[in-house]
C-alpha cells in the first residue's frame, strides 16, 4: 500500500516511525528486513519503506522472545510458520525445551563454581589467619589456584 502526499497514513508507518514506536533503530529494522524477520507492506512513491500497524506488534514479539533467550533464527522460524498460516506451538515447545536444558546446564556449572570459590576462599582465609599468606615463595593463594582441581 502506498502513502500519498497530503493523505494521512493511518494504516502504515514509515521506517522511522516504526523505529520510534518499537524502540529499535532504523538500522536494526533494515537488518530485520534483510533476514526476513520484518516485511514492509510496500514503498511510497519516494521509495520509503512503509509497514503495517501489525509490524509494531511483531517487533514486540521479537523483543520479548529475545529477552527470553530465543535466537533471531528461532524467532524467524516461529514467525515464518505463523506467516504461512501454521501454528508454531510444536516448534516453540522444542525451542523452549532446548533453552531450559541450556539454562539448567549453566545453573549446574554456576553451582559448582560457587562451591569451588567458597572452598578456595576458606583455604585462603585460613592461611591469612595463620599468618601464612606470604613467604619467600610468593603468595599461598596463587598456589592454591594453580593446584586446584
Amino acid at each position: 500500500m502506498e502513502a500519498r502526499a497530503g493523505q494521512p497514513r493511518t494504516d502504515t508507518l514509515r521506517i522511522g516511525e516504526l523505529a520510534r514506536a518499537s524502540g529499535y533503530s532504523d538500522k536494526t529494522l533494515r537488518y530485520y528486513e534483510q533476514i526476513g524477520l520484518l516485511r514492509p507492506k510496500g514503498r511510497t512513491h519516494a521509495g520509503y519503506r512503509v509497514y503495517g500497524r501489525d509490524a509494531a506488534e511483531r517487533l514486540r514479539f521479537v523483543k520479548n522472545a529475545q529477552s527470553l533467550g530465543l535466537s533471531l533464527g528461532d524467532i524467524t522460524k516461529i514467525l515464518d510458520i505463523t506467516d504461512a498460516g501454521g501454528t508454531p506451538c510444536a516448534h516453540m515447545l522444542a525451542v523452549v525445551d532446548r533453552e531450559l536444558a541450556q539454562i539448567a546446564s549453566q545453573a549446574k556449572r554456576l553451582e559448582t563454581l560457587t562451591q569451588e570459590l567458597r572452598e578456595l576462599r576458606s583455604k585462603v582465609a585460613r592461611e591469612l589467619k595463620r599468618g601464612k599468606a606470604a613467604s619467600t615463595q610468593g603468595c599461598h593463594c596463587v598456589r592454591e589456584i594453580a593446584t586446584a582441581k
